[in-house]
């Protein structure tokens, strides 16, 4: 059935997700003293959203392949240049989430949380698009119907919503 819809368990799922995510966040902006962090959530979780669809992370790596190709580099991104991108997307994913645990003035814990799990969202979606071998093997390794990266997305997602719910004014 769902090869029909064009799409795929892992696919269903993060679209599931994502636009429970967004209308959790949308829905917190009306009853919450923090409504802006919540209006930036819910606009990223859409973005999310819109990236499961279109598979922009996908064209990117097929562009970004293509260029390194051409210019005989692409067999290179193994071992210490992996490792200088890993260490690089896991050091802007601490520092920003360490910001917004650290920053006092974001509305409440709830809104913390949302944030947090935002920006590790999106530190997976990075991880994703530049596609290191070593990694793409755990992120893709299917637990049941679903790959891994998926139920990722999902518990993330769930808690971003959980999150939202508790945002009380």
């Amino acid at each position: 059935m769902l090869d029909r819809l064009g799409t795929n368990p892992t696919q269903l799922i993060g679209v599931l997700s994502f636009a429970l995510t967004t209308i959790a966040c949308q829905l917190a902006t009306r009853r919450s003293s923090g409504a802006r962090t919540w209006k930036v959530l819910a606009l990223l979780n859409a973005l999310f959203l819109v990236e499961i669809i279109v598979g922009f992370r996908f064209r990117v790596l097929g562009w970004a392949r293509t260029l390194l190709q051409e210019e005989g580099r692409y067999s290179q991104l193994h071992g210490e240049d992996q490792a200088v991108v890993i260490i690089a997307l896991v050091a802007a994913a601490v520092i920003l989430v360490l910001l917004v645990l650290l920053l006092p003035r974001i509305s409440g814990p709830a809104a913390r949380v949302g944030i947090s799990l935002t920006v590790l969202l999106l530190a997976l979606f990075a991880v994703e698009t530049v596609s290191l071998h070593e990694v793409d093997a755990i992120f893709y390794r299917r637990i049941g119907p679903v790959l891994l990266v998926g139920w990722l997305w999902a518990i993330a997602a769930a808690g971003i919503c959980m999150a939202a719910v508790s945002s009380r004014r």
